[in-house]
């Protein structure tokens, strides 16, 4: 699994999960942010981005970021996801709540029953349609005449298949500290299925705000909420 590493070398360490569907690399327009607020940025790329003959899943993300951690002799870090990276931050945590201080979720999905349910962005709707009623090649076919790479088309369908399936790898019950930034309208996350998630959740804290939402981050050229999670993280 890929690592980009953003930001200041020495800073405190953050992994970002991105979003469906997006690489690593994605993460290089928040570097200079990260570099201001002393944060060593880590993002990864799911592995089924590149082509890896690995079965998606939770497990073998988690894995291999503990693996990139060890190996860069990095013992604690805070770890945050954005919308459907939100699921694999709160796998890894969860699942290493020794190594990590704090978890960000930032207009992460929640529990997939509930997120199903009750989205309502046309494009999720279209592609939980898409992944619901095609097979992989139909559905690769149709995402390339959307105008969407193989790459990201393959990471798309690995990533919904890993999101819609079992969360029972995922021992909420053990969770660190989980701080929720979130828009109460979000039409790509709806706060529902969050709020479902939460409650199973140890210790967490509300951030709800507009600046939180998809929309907001789509076109917030100052980074609101992005600026205000890496700022607390560069503090601790």
């Amino acid at each position: 699994m890929k690592f980009h590493e953003l930001g200041n070398k020495a800073g405190v360490p953050l992994v970002f999960f991105m979003g469906t569907p997006q690489r690593g690399e994605a993460g290089s327009e928040f570097s200079g942010l990260a570099k201001q607020l002393d944060v060593r940025l880590m993002c990864p790329t799911r592995p089924w981005y590149d082509g890896d003959d690995c079965e998606p899943s939770f497990e073998i993300c988690s894995q291999r970021a503990l693996q990139y951690l060890d190996a860069n002799g990095i013992d604690r870090c805070h770890v945050m996801g954005g919308s459907g990276g939100g699921p694999f931050a709160l796998h890894f945590s969860s699942n290493n709540p020794d190594r990590v201080k704090a978890c960000y979720l930032l207009a992460s999905m929640g529990t997939p029953e509930t997120f199903t349910r009750t989205v309502t962005s046309p494009p999720t709707l279209q592609l939980l349609e898409l992944f619901g009623t095609n097979s992989y090649e139909d559905a690769m076919e149709t995402l390339g005449t959307w105008g969407l790479p193989p790459d990201l088309a393959h990471g798309a369908w690995g990533d919904f298949e890993v999101l819609l399936g079992s969360w029972d790898s995922i021992p909420c019950a053990n969770a660190p500290m989980v701080y929720i930034h979130h828009g109460e309208d979000d039409e790509n996350a709806p706060i529902q299925s969050i709020r479902d998630l939460v409650r199973l959740l140890p210790r967490h804290q509300w951030r709800v705000s507009e600046q939180a939402s998809h929309a907001s981050l789509a076109h917030d050229e100052a980074f609101t909420a992005l600026r205000r999670i890496f700022a607390e993280v560069g503090r601790r």
